[in-house]
């Protein structure tokens, strides 16, 4: 499986279902301030955290999961989760399986995570988290949900990236909470389940593409 972070907090998941097919997901492809995102993304899977509206083109016929409920798409397992308080605007978090890796998805999210949703989650390989403040997760708030929620990989979003101009502060507090001294950028991650960690949680920081 590889992740690729597009800005904000959309994503690009690229992965293999259990008959070797290809299957290409994103999550959150929204039309953001200074998001730069392609005009339209082809794609098998869309994971939609905030409703079906400013969204980027969706090409290429994908399935489109925008409402609570437990769904298999091309051997892709996906829990949504609704968080919302508000019936009028949706708030999901994801939960996906592929390739035997469980990642977890917290999109636009501020708040507290609770036992009852810590236990829907389940064990977490790979957590995307927001970081930079504002209307989502502070510094101090992410690194006490990792904390909580104890993945092998934390990969952030929702920041300003190195001379970047989105709306969100640095990363830089959020990786010195969670103990990384040096940063190390990535333009992809490669997940797979023999080479997760298994004693301590990695920090993850990836380039936007």
């Amino acid at each position: 499986m590889h992740i690729s972070w597009l800005g904000h907090s959309a994503f690009k998941i690229e992965t293999k279902t259990p008959w070797r097919d290809e299957v290409v997901v994103l999550i959150n492809p929204y039309i953001e301030p200074k998001s730069d995102l392609p005009r339209n993304l082809k794609s098998d899977l869309v994971l939609l955290g905030s409703g079906e509206k400013n969204t980027i083109t969706l090409s290429g016929e994908p399935f489109i999961i925008s409402s609570p409920g437990e769904y298999e798409v091309r051997g892709v397992m996906v829990y949504a989760i609704d968080i919302s308080k508000n019936p009028k605007e949706p708030q999901l978090v994801f939960h996906f399986d592929t390739e035997n890796v469980s990642t977890v998805f917290f999109g636009n999210f501020k708040g507290t995570v609770d036992e009852d949703l810590a236990d829907k989650l389940g064990l977490i390989d790979v957590l995307l988290l927001p970081c930079g403040g504002g209307n989502v997760l502070s510094a101090n708030e992410a690194s006490d949900l990792a904390n909580q929620l104890e993945p092998r990989i934390v990969v952030p979003h929702s920041f300003n990236p190195p001379n970047g101009k989105l709306p969100f502060e640095p990363v830089d507090k959020f990786a010195k909470l969670l103990g990384q001294k040096e940063k190390e950028w990535l333009p992809k991650l490669k997940v797979a389940k023999r080479d997760l960690p298994q004693d301590e949680t990695r920090l993850v920081l990836l380039e936007k593409v």
